[in-house]
């Protein structure tokens, strides 16, 4: 068995015969306890007890230099849980009531009884020893919640996207794992593999694929370092990542475009602009959105993800596309027409549109900057563009926010 650590003791009084007699008037192992020092006026007192960070105070109130009241204060104001008993005679009792504002555990009276202080000591030694014993609870169960912190934020994650919390519970739990209570700025989410390979997966599959997915969520915690964000697990098909960074936005597509390309997945990134307990149905809404095209045909999706790579190139077309898929530019506006139900130039559009608004929202560009930037020649066009669809102008929707 660990024998657990001695408390630290001082003994201040200015009579050495005092100081003595409390010292060799009991047997300090009993207690769990070592004498460190010994002090006879209170100046030196209190730099003995900061010295030492000592446990139990033994002091007299009438001593030299520095009264034992003044001592005590200086004293729990360097150690706040120093247990404190006073050594007094009859005419000190006047200091009584100021010493019990400074909580005293307990008085001892000259000459000291023997019994009496070691009762004294018996009782300190118990409180000491029950705080220790609560602080090592605390210590281990937080070693366990670090231990355990991604199975907990996992769990969080899931639990809050499946609408199972409340606003209060997911502060609170926000809190807890040490993440920002507010808003998140946007989530990204990817899909392992095509629907069609899950179901051909044996076990072994399955546990190999988790491990790879755990794999790809330190590499991508490495690389987000630098930004407040959380990613977990979704059993062993969906990743996605939440980000509190102000400048997510940016960060959010480059991310995006980084994972697609290096460990080509599906993935999807969205901004959020609503309270904490609404951004379930979203989350779900863009996992049906990533499933909705995960069955599209190889051609369009292809064709997806060049558009997404290459949006903000003013002169991307749908002849550059064709060309790079090796079919014709009829074909592939057939195909793309009737597996989204939408065209080429309203895809690409709706694009450069939705990343205009992340850049009035979080940058000062100017609307020109803006309009070069997500593949806009022509400020004019980009306009007309902004306010067909938006129903404002860039200029307006900046004002408006």
């Amino acid at each position: 068995m660990i024998k657990m650590e001695c408390w630290k003791v001082l003994i201040a009084d200015d009579e050495f015969i005092i100081r003595d007699g409390i010292r060799s008037s009991v047997n300090w192992d009993d207690f769990n306890m070592e004498v460190v020092a010994e002090a006879e006026d209170g100046e030196e007192a209190v730099e003995q007890a900061i010295r030492h960070q000592i446990d139990v105070l033994l002091i007299d109130l009438n001593m030299p230099i520095m009264n034992g009241i003044t001592a005590m204060k200086k004293i729990k104001d360097q150690i706040q849980d120093c247990r404190m008993v006073v050594i007094s005679g009859y005419d000190d009792f006047r200091y009584a009531q100021e010493a019990i504002r400074l909580q005293v555990e307990d008085y001892l009276l000259k000459p000291v009884n023997p019994n009496q202080l070691a009762d004294i000591l018996e009782e300190l030694r118990q409180q000491l020893d029950q705080k220790k014993q609560e602080e090592n609870y605390l210590q281990q169960a937080s070693n366990q919640v670090k231990k355990n912190h991604k199975q907990l934020r996992n769990r969080f994650f899931l639990d809050w996207m499946t609408d199972n919390l409340g606003e209060e519970e997911i502060k609170g739990q926000l809190q807890f794992l040490e993440l920002p209570q507010t808003n998140p700025q946007s989530f990204i989410i990817m899909k392992w593999l095509d629907g069609e390979s899950e179901n051909h997966l044996f076990n072994e599959q399955e546990q190999e694929r988790k491990q790879q997915l755990e794999a790809i969520q330190l590499l991508l915690e490495k690389a987000m370092r630098e930004y407040v964000h959380a990613i977990f697990l979704e059993d062993t098909h969906w990743i996605s990542i939440f980000i509190w960074d102000q400048a997510s936005a940016d960060l959010a597509l480059h991310l995006e475009e980084i994972i697609r390309e290096e460990l080509e997945q599906h993935v999807y990134s969205k901004q959020i602009e609503v309270e904490l307990a609404s951004i379930p149905p979203i989350y779900s809404e863009v996992k049906q959105e990533l499933n909705k095209y995960m069955q599209l045909s190889p051609l369009v999706k292809q064709s997806i993800q060049y558009i997404r790579k290459h949006y903000r190139d003013s002169h991307l077309t749908l002849e550059n596309i064709a060309e790079s898929l090796h079919v014709s530019t009829v074909y592939l506006s057939k195909m793309i027409k009737q597996d989204l139900g939408v065209s080429y130039v309203k895809i690409v559009t709706q694009l450069r549109l939705q990343a205009a608004k992340d850049l009035l929202k979080t940058t000062d560009l100017s609307i020109r900057e803006i309009a070069e930037r997500v593949g806009y020649d022509s400020q004019h066009y980009f306009s007309t563009a902004f306010r067909k669809s938006i129903g404002v102008t860039p200029k307006q929707y900046k004002h408006q926010l």
